[in-house]
């Protein structure tokens, strides 16, 4: 996928990364920049990084991809970011291999980026989208993989005006997440999926899935949780904390664009066998308003997140050792992340050239007290109402 400039960035696009190469032109370079400012009005928690003193180092990164053409059908693409952010490694994003048989198929096997959200493809490359930040609830939920090992097969159409894209996917994820300050392990066997685009003029809907059915998650002591309640005989609760099993998940999006107004709307719904984890209804619609070189939109987010019930039967006052079992087991349980959040998101964006655009962006995060809401909140501040202002400043830079 190449990165040219202008707002009309086709190549940059989901569904139409490398088509319509027709001539070999050896090797070529591209990247993307992004600097990022932020600030949160409140000393009680942190969210995406983000504390109460400004901050460029939770979205600022740099780019570069480099694509060698062997013949008119067959290239390879690499791409490296390197991440200001520390809770996101730095190096090799993508590396595949890139076959295009015609002008309607193309193939792809390597490391690649998970074609599953309409951005997806493009996240880390803002000047791509209208926001400064794609919105949290569903471009940074836990459950968004941003690249697979595996291979994806794409085919194109048009019935008149009307454009068809599909495209089919396999593979597999493997990466250490953070999700509200817990530390998660995940791993993804026989990730599997599909995705169904059809554009008719400023129109687009868009589904796509995405399933597995080996899905293990490890989170930071669940371990010697899981081991202390087995070796005391309570074999149910264990399984409770046991987050292994089957995962199930929904898109679907709209998006017009009539030149002066455009709309945006995104839905996920994930569904899965764990018993602690129930399922996750995630939105968001923006609304925008072209005027010359400047965007205008304000995004509603939102996220509800589904935990089972616990019953906790373990005995107090029993035993000193299952005392500290219980209270353990419910302090495991309360610090699980349930990001419950609504956000309300007013965005600039001053394109200054064909490739360089300057973002200023403001978020109303209102959380549900009880609930993490994707807050890292502190521990003398558990009586945080969930509820602060995320003020961003950002430049954007394709080249």
């Amino acid at each position: 996928m190449k990165i040219c400039n202008g707002l009309c960035l086709c190549l940059m696009l989901p569904g139409f990364s490398s088509f319509g190469a027709t001539e070999p032109s050896g090797i070529e370079f591209s990247g993307f920049a992004r600097l990022v400012a932020g600030y949160l009005n409140t000393d009680e928690a942190s969210f995406e990084g983000y504390e109460n003193k400004v901050s460029l180092s939770e979205k600022s990164l740099l780019g570069f991809q480099v694509d060698y053409a062997f013949s008119s059908q067959l290239s390879v693409s690499a791409q490296l970011l390197a991440h200001s952010d520390d809770s996101r490694d730095s190096g090799v994003q993508w590396l595949y291999l890139n076959y295009e048989p015609s002008s309607a198929w193309q193939f792809k096997a390597g490391r690649l980026r998970t074609p599953y959200l309409k951005y997806s493809d493009v996240v880390d490359v803002g000047f791509t989208y209208p926001w400064l930040s794609a919105p949290q609830q569903l471009y940074g939920s836990y459950l968004f993989f941003p690249q697979y090992d595996g291979i994806t097969g794409r085919y194109r159409f048009n019935l008149d005006k009307v454009y068809v894209e599909t495209e089919l996917y396999y593979g597999s994820f493997e990466d250490e997440v953070t999700a509200s300050g817990s530390h998660f392990s995940l791993e993804v066997n026989q990730l599997y999926g599909g995705v169904v685009q059809v554009t008719y003029s400023g129109l687009q809907f868009r589904v796509a899935s995405l399933a597995s059915q080996d899905l293990e998650v490890k989170i930071d002591g669940i371990e010697q949780l899981i081991g202390a309640l087995t070796g005391a005989g309570y074999s149910e609760l264990a399984a409770f904390f046991q987050l292994d099993g089957s995962a199930e998940s929904y898109v679907m999006g709209l998006t017009y664009d009539s030149l002066d107004w455009f709309f945006v709307a995104e839905r996920m719904k994930v569904s899965t066998d764990t018993a602690m984890l129930s399922g996750i209804d995630n939105y968001y619609l923006t609304l925008g308003r072209h005027w010359n070189e400047f965007q205008f939109l304000i995004t509603f987010s939102h996220s509800k997140q589904t935990l089972n019930t616990l019953d906790n039967t373990i005995p107090v006052g029993v035993d000193p050792n299952l005392d500290s079992l219980y209270y353990g087991l419910e302090d495991f349980a309360s610090m699980y992340p349930i990001d419950d959040l609504n956000t309300v998101t007013l965005t600039g964006r001053w394109d200054w050239s064909p490739s360089f655009a300057f973002k200023a962006e403001v978020s109303f995060l209102n959380g549900e007290r009880g609930k993490t809401s994707f807050f890292h909140i502190k521990e003398s501040a558990q009586d945080f109402d969930r509820k602060a202002i995320l003020y961003q400043l950002g430049v954007e830079w394709v080249f």
